[in-house]
């Protein structure tokens, strides 16, 4: 048999903090009753049964009042109809572009971080914004309620709640009724929103994904014009910058005469034709020099001429000459010296012999002639290279000013093209919707409420604790009844 122990025992007299220590037992005066001590009644199972069958009626009521209390909230409480929508948000989002302004984090837990941060945007209270102004929240009473203006002076001359409270409210009512979360080991967001009306459920869901990857193309656009803003405010200083890099390279150009064809000197070209023709003279003043030495050295005669007096005059002058002279030396075997033919042909010999010494005369003044000329053009050419080099000179020092010159220009140039390619881009990608956000599977309307549970389950609830309920009021007031009894008896 199961019995109560005595649970309270002797009262201990308090003993306080700050004082002397008071003794635990109290000495009882000779004349003095003892105290009263609390105590539990040792009670069995049978004791228990009994309170239970003659208070079996109070069991009943409260059983059918909790049955018909959970009827009663079956019935009159607003349902909630829950829906689920899966999306895949995937850490990568769609290359637009080759050098695109978001890099692409190929770390995992990167990645995880980044869908755990798209799913807080899912929540946030742009997105519900978003959902509240187009499914038009505001004007719905299931979202915005009557207490939905809050106190505000406005509130006490008029009725209807201020546009931007009833949008508040809406937007916290809309948070308490949605939810996301991330499946294990994925990239799987499960949203799910609830309502009274299950189209109302589903139209949340719907509007919420279509938010949430709005938002998030929002997002990275604004990130995008915000990167091309900065570039457009930077491309009027580089520009300036490279204009005027372009102007000092063209005065200094100016200032010191650095005309340049293909990239190259106008000086050095100069300078490079220069030596090319004077190579050239020179081979022409030795050739001339060897001629007239060759010409001058020999010693010529009539019978047996020079190789280098070659002419066509002087070839038939000799060839006349040498008939001539045969003839004169035939005649002069057979005729006399006063032979008329003879001196005819003595007197022809001789001015053949004086046309011959004026052709060869001729040569030689030419052969001078071309080694003089020779010698001018060279001496002209070494003039105009010696001014050349010096100008070459002082060319190659400028020309060293002018390289820094240039490539500082090519450098800000460079710079300026880069930002104006990157501006561009980065324009065009505000443009493009480059995320890869897809829904999986679609909310559709739920068959059952998810929120109260059916009405004979809350019936069959209520009941047992309504009999729960009598249970404890039967044996408390039995309980109550013996310990009012033991209390009468030891005070009598």
């Amino acid at each position: 048999m199961y019995k109560l122990r005595n649970a309270a025992g002797k009262a201990q007299p308090a003993v306080p903090i700050n004082g002397p220590v008071v003794e635990s037992r109290v000495r009882r005066e000779p004349d003095q009753k003892p105290a009263y001590t609390f105590s539990l009644p040792q009670i069995d199972v049978s004791t228990l049964i009994a309170w239970l069958l003659a208070r079996w009626h109070w069991i009943l009521i409260a059983a059918i009042i909790g049955g018909l209390i959970g009827i009663s909230y079956g019935i009159g409480a607003k349902p909630r109809y829950t829906v689920y929508t899966d999306l895949l948000v995937p850490p990568a989002n769609l290359q637009v572009l080759p050098n695109d302004i978001y890099l692409q984090n190929q770390q995992s837990d990167s990645q995880l971080l980044d869908v755990e941060s798209k799913m807080l945007v899912l929540t946030s209270g742009n997105v519900l914004r978003r959902v509240v102004n187009e499914l038009g929240l505001v004007n719905d009473p299931e979202f915005v309620g009557k207490g939905a203006s809050g106190f505000s002076l406005g509130a006490l001359f008029s009725s209807k709640p201020p546009v931007a409270d009833k949008t508040l409210a809406a937007m916290r009512s809309l948070g308490e009724r949605i939810a996301a979360r991330r499946q294990e080991r994925s990239y799987m967001i499960t949203i799910s929103a609830w309502a009274n009306n299950p189209d109302m459920a589903v139209r949340i869901a719907d509007a919420l994904a279509k938010a949430f990857e709005e938002e998030v193309a929002q997002a990275e656009a604004d990130g995008a014009g915000r990167a091309a803003s900065a570039l457009t405010d930077r491309l009027a200083e580089l520009k300036k910058s490279a204009s005027e890099a372009e102007a000092k390279v063209a005065e200094f150009k100016r200032d010191h005469g650095l005309q340049t064809t293909s990239g190259e000197l106008m000086s050095s070209q100069s300078m490079a034709q220069i030596n090319i023709k004077l190579v050239d003279a020179n081979a022409r003043l030795a050739e001339a020099q060897s001629r007239y030495d060759e010409l001058t050295s020999s010693k010529p005669n009539l019978t047996n001429p020079s190789g280098t007096l070659q002419s066509a005059t002087l070839t038939s002058l000799r060839s006349q000459y040498a008939t001539v002279k045969q003839t004169v030396d035939s005649m002069s075997i057979t005729y006399g010296a006063r032979y008329p033919g003879l001196i005819r042909a003595r007197s022809q010999l001789s001015g053949l012999e004086q046309q011959i010494s004026q052709e060869t005369g001729r040569i030689l003044r030419a052969a001078q002639v071309d080694l003089e000329q020779a010698k001018s053009v060279v001496d002209a050419l070494k003039q105009q290279a010696a001014s050349a080099r010096s100008s070459v000179s002082m060319d190659n020092d400028a020309q060293v000013r002018l390289s820094d010159l240039e490539r500082d220009m090519a450098t800000k140039i460079a710079i300026y093209q880069t930002f104006l390619t990157r501006a561009g881009e980065t324009t065009e990608r505000q443009q493009l919707n480059s995320t890869n956000i897809r829904v999986i599977s679609t909310a559709v309307p739920p068959m059952r409420r998810s929120w109260p549970p059916r009405t004979a389950v809350l019936a069959a609830g209520g009941t047992f604790a309504g009999l729960g309920v009598g249970v404890i009021l039967a044996i408390g007031m039995g309980l109550l009844g013996v310990m009012r009894d033991d209390r009468k008896t030891k005070k009598a």
